[in-house]
């Protein structure tokens, strides 16, 4: 409330129940301060003296020479974003890491920023450019693919321990005391639990990451859970060993010129150098093709591989994938601390953007500039939608589980809705919106390749996690591939932890029914509220928040009902009916989806989601846009 009264202007903020609270102007000017650095990173320093030669950078990045560790990623300008974040996590954690450029102008970058890089083979290809497909399949990548495993090759030949690494990896503590596990107390780097020491891992010559679904049974089964899946060279080990040396070198080759014969050759092999890495580990080429070694006990990591190699299993709650850490958040329920984190298992369109998404919504995301001085934001806090909890209160009272596909989909469409109203306002405003922490009550499937509803709603495999439900990445209620190329900035729910690190605090908005609104605005000294009226449009609603227009960052407790109308609809309804598009939501059925999907939903509704109408096995929900915004919406309110 604002006085009318000349000089009277200060704010208090108390709070509101039933009536309203009183919220008192003080007129200060936030600015956000600029980042350190164009990554967010520490100061930089100066760069090192390289040349672009592998030599001198291994000397700077391993300084105590052949022996020790070195973790090695490789990219090109087009990759520079995700190669900010690897080099601002790996500095900040102490990682020795070195970055072999594929391209000039991604040296003289990093090393610009001081990083420690050098230039690979391609990079001094004038000709080549880099394509990093999907598919794998194309001449661009079968090159990069077979420099990249040339350049590990190389490396441990010259007496270096390799921890190869994908770009989409942030490394968030230095992995060379586990990996090389040079004395007894090195057991507690990986954190003491039996399955993540590193003592079960001295014996590898090779030790690769997982895509499997659950650390949890990974710490309890070890490399005989591992057997199983996909084996994932995103996160690779090699020791200096004689056997480790002699399987790069043969890796290498292997991708380079594959032998004749079925094992290297379609279906399923080898567009790419970790399928080649697969059909070389498993004796035979087959699956699975691994187990552990006689005796050995459970929990153990390390499996009898072809060729006589010692292959290891790198503990899944240690070096985590993607749905491991941003969906379970298993490092949280198992009391780990994870050296890296692999961005796999995002959806969308599984490529750079979505990647830097989850990073950022786990505050990981070190790459972005700082905001533009001056910008402004508008937040607003997530709270159950009423018909979320109604629908969760009758399945308590049914004895069942909120887990659920119905209580999943009609989240999704009330968060839609929701999110219509509140990017509306920010548009009004001139303002970026921040995302809140929506809460997901199913698991998303890449493309419903599986039964997700026999799991409780989660990943088949993930189910021990018993992590439903669980804060939505972006990605599984949007599109983020929409939103960037629309041109349309948001931030993330973690980004108020940057703001507040900043000194920013919310100017807290509440939102009230009109009468309420219109009595206090009518009592003796009030002016101005830090409040809207429900069911306002977007020109009255920047009215009634002009005093803060200079306020950088506002927050309401919700946007449900906020908006009726706007004042000039089309552009906003064209951009909703792309930015407001949730992905389908797919899943296969053990048995026909009607019986199956019973408990949840009626068989009318399930038989519209099939993908074809004689398909009696699979649902693919498709949740609703919003209904369009209108000039007149709000006639007839008062």
């Amino acid at each position: 409330v604002t006085s009318r009264s000349p000089g009277m202007r200060s704010r208090t903020v108390g709070l509101l129940a039933l009536s309203v609270l009183c919220l008192l102007w003080v007129n200060t000017r936030v600015m956000l301060p600029a980042s350190a650095s164009p990554s967010g990173s520490a100061p930089l320093r100066e760069p090192p003296p390289l040349d672009g030669e592998l030599e001198p950078a291994l000397a700077w990045a391993a300084p105590g020479g052949p022996g020790g560790l070195v973790v090695l990623t490789f990219g090109d300008k087009g990759y520079f974003a995700a190669l900010s974040n690897f080099v601002a996590h790996a500095r900040a954690a102490g990682v020795p890491y070195l970055v072999g450029a594929v391209d000039a102008d991604a040296f003289r970058e990093l090393t610009l920023h001081g990083a420690t890089a050098y230039l690979t083979p391609l990079a001094r290809d004038a000709a080549y450019a880099f394509n990093p497909s999907n598919s794998h399949d194309s001449n661009s990548w079968v090159r990069f693919a077979r420099m990249r495993t040339g350049e590990v090759a190389r490396i441990v030949r010259l007496g270096y321990a390799v921890m190869h690494s994908d770009t989409d990896v942030a490394w968030l503590r230095d992995p060379s005391p586990f990996l090389l596990c040079r004395d007894a107390a090195s057991d507690a780097a990986g954190g003491g639990a039996a399955g993540a020491r590193c003592s079960a891992l001295r014996e590898a010559d090779v030790a690769v990451s997982s895509d499997n679904m659950s650390p949890g049974e990974d710490l309890r089964i070890g490399a005989a859970y591992a057997a199983g899946g996909t084996l994932n060279t995103g996160l690779l080990f090699v020791r200096p060993t004689a056997a480790g040396t002699a399987f790069a070198t043969r890796w290498h080759e292997t991708v380079s010129s594959p032998p004749p014969g079925k094992r290297f050759a379609p279906p399923g092999c080898c567009t790419s150098d970790q399928q080649v890495f697969g059909r070389m580990v498993r004796v035979g080429g087959g699956y699975p093709g691994l187990a552990p070694p006689a005796g050995a006990p459970t929990g153990g990591r390390l499996l009898r591989a072809d060729g006589n190699l010692t292959l290891g299993s790198l503990p899944l709650a240690l070096f985590m994938n993607g749905h491991s850490y941003f969906v379970q958040r298993a490092h949280e329920r198992l009391g780990v601390a994870p050296f890296a984190v692999h961005a796999t298992y995002t959806l969308d369109t599984h490529e750079g953007g979505a990647k830097a998404q989850r990073f950022r919504e786990a505050g990981l995301w070190r790459a972005d500039p700082p905001p533009p001085q001056g910008e402004r934001f508008l937040a607003y806090n997530f709270s159950e939608p009423p018909e979320v909890a109604a629908r969760r209160a009758e399945y308590a009272r049914r004895g069942l589980s909120a887990a659920n596909v119905d209580v999943h989909l009609s989240a999704l469409e009330a968060y839609v809705a929701e999110l219509r109203d509140a990017l509306a306002l920010a548009r009004a405003l001139g303002r970026t919106l921040l995302l809140p922490r929506w809460t997901c009550w199913c698991d998303r499937m890449w493309a419903g390749s599986d039964d997700i509803f026999r799991f409780g709603c989660m990943y088949p495999g993930a189910q021990d996690g018993n992590f439903v439900p669980f804060p939505c990445p972006m990605d599984h209620i949007l599109s983020p591939a929409a939103w960037a190329k629309a041109g349309v900035g948001h931030r993330d729910a973690a980004f108020l932890d940057t703001l507040a690190e900043r000194g920013v605090r919310p100017v807290e908005v509440l939102l009230l029914p009109r009468a309420q609104h219109r009595a206090l605005l009518a009592r003796p000294r009030v002016a101005l509220l830090d409040a809207l009226p429900l069911g306002t449009s977007d020109g009255e609603a920047a009215k009634l928040l002009a005093h803060l227009r200079a306020a950088p960052l506002l927050r309401l407790q919700h946007a449900r009902g906020l908006l009726c109308a706007l004042d000039a609809p089309q552009p906003f309804n064209d951009l909703a009916a792309t930015l407001l598009r949730a992905p389908a939501w797919c899943s296969r059925c053990s048995q026909p989806c009607e019986e199956q999907l019973a408990p949840w939903l009626p068989a009318e509704r399930v038989r519209a989601a099939r993908p074809a109408p004689a398909e009696q096995h699979a649902v693919c929900f498709q949740p609703p846009l919003p209904a369009p915004l209108r000039s007149d919406g709000c006639a007839g309110r008062s």
